[in-house]
């Protein structure tokens, strides 16, 4: 989301974004792309987001709303993508 106003606009327990960043350092299944319904808000910023398996603290630039979706995403609609080894310091 790119306006905080946007914010306005999420109704917890119905509203689904997907994210626009790769926050897979966290989590092998928090690919830029994947699906998740937001269940609450943790600070100002930060949104909770259920995905299929996890559910975590996202940032609000780091996702959009998906338009005309609702509830919560099926495994079937993550990206599957195969996570690459990290090393140490690597971003």
């Amino acid at each position: 989301m790119q306006e905080h106003e946007e914010l306005d606009k999420i109704v917890f327990g119905k509203t689904r974004v997907v994210l626009t960043r790769d926050l897979s350092v966290m989590n092998p299944n928090l690919v830029a792309g994947a699906q998740g319904l937001v269940v609450g808000k943790i600070a100002n910023y930060t949104l909770k987001v259920a995905f299929p398996k996890v559910t975590v603290g996202v940032g609000w630039r780091d996702c959009e709303i998906v338009p005309g979706k609702t509830g919560m995403p099926t495994e079937a609609e993550q990206p599957k993508v195969i996570p690459t080894p990290r090393h140490m310091g690597e971003e």
